[in-house]
C-alpha cells in the first residue's frame, strides 16, 4: 500500500512539475509575443480588410440616398471584424505555435534577444525590412513571370498537340479497311 501511495505521489510530482513548466512556457511566449509586437497581427489585419472594404463600397457608386444602407453594412462589417478577428480570439492558438515550435529554453533566449537593443530594433525595422523585401520579390519576380508564362503556354500547346494527334493516329487504323476496299475495287 506504502508503495502504490509513493508511486501516485511521485506520479503527481512529476505532473505539477510539467504543467508548471509548460505554464512557464506559455507565460514566456506571450512576453515574447506581446515584445515582438505579435499581439497587433489581427489590427494590423483588421486594418488592410477594412481598406479593401472601403475600396469595394468607394467603387460601388452609392447613391446619397442609399448612405444609410451603406451605414447599416458597414456596422455590420465592424461588428465581424470585432467578433472575429480580435487578439483574444486568437491569443490561444498563437501560444500554442509558439510553444510547439520554439523549445522553453529557446523561447526564454528569444525574450532576452528582444529585450537587448539590437532585439528593439530588429523589432522596430522588422516591417520596413519586409516591405522592401517584397518590393525587391516582385521587382524581380516581373522579370520572372513572363518566361513561367511562355514556357507554360510551350507545356500547353505541346500537351494539347499531343492530344489532337492521338486520335489522327487512331483514324488511319479504323480508315485502313475503307483504303482497302477503295483498292480492291482499283484491281
Amino acid at each position: 500500500m506504502l508503495k502504490k501511495m509513493t508511486l501516485i505521489l511521485c506520479f503527481m510530482l512529476a505532473c505539477s512539475t510539467a504543467y508548471s513548466g509548460e505554464k512557464e512556457h506559455r507565460a514566456l511566449a506571450e512576453e515574447l509575443i506581446k515584445i515582438t509586437d505579435g499581439d497587433t497581427v489581427m489590427e494590423k489585419m483588421k486594418a488592410q480588410v477594412t481598406m479593401i472594404f472601403q475600396q469595394i463600397t468607394s467603387q460601388m457608386d452609392v447613391k446619397e440616398t442609399d448612405k444609410p444602407k451603406l451605414d447599416k453594412y458597414s456596422a455590420r462589417f465592424d461588428a465581424i471584424l470585432k467578433e472575429d478577428m480580435s487578439w483574444e480570439k486568437v491569443k490561444t492558438q498563437y501560444l500554442d505555435l509558439y510553444t510547439s515550435v520554439f523549445t522553453e529554453e529557446e523561447t526564454k533566449g528569444l525574450v532576452d534577444f528582444y529585450k537587448s537593443d539590437l532585439g528593439k530594433k530588429v523589432t522596430a525595422k522588422m516591417p520596413e525590412l519586409m516591405q522592401q523585401s517584397m518590393t525587391v520579390a516582385r521587382t524581380y519576380m516581373q522579370g520572372v513571370v513572363p518566361k513561367l508564362e511562355e514556357l507554360t503556354e510551350e507545356m500547353r500547346v505541346e500537351f494539347e498537340g499531343a492530344k489532337s494527334e492521338a486520335p489522327a493516329q487512331a483514324a488511319p487504323t479504323t480508315q485502313a479497311p475503307k483504303e482497302e476496299k477503295k483498292a480492291d475495287k482499283k484491281e
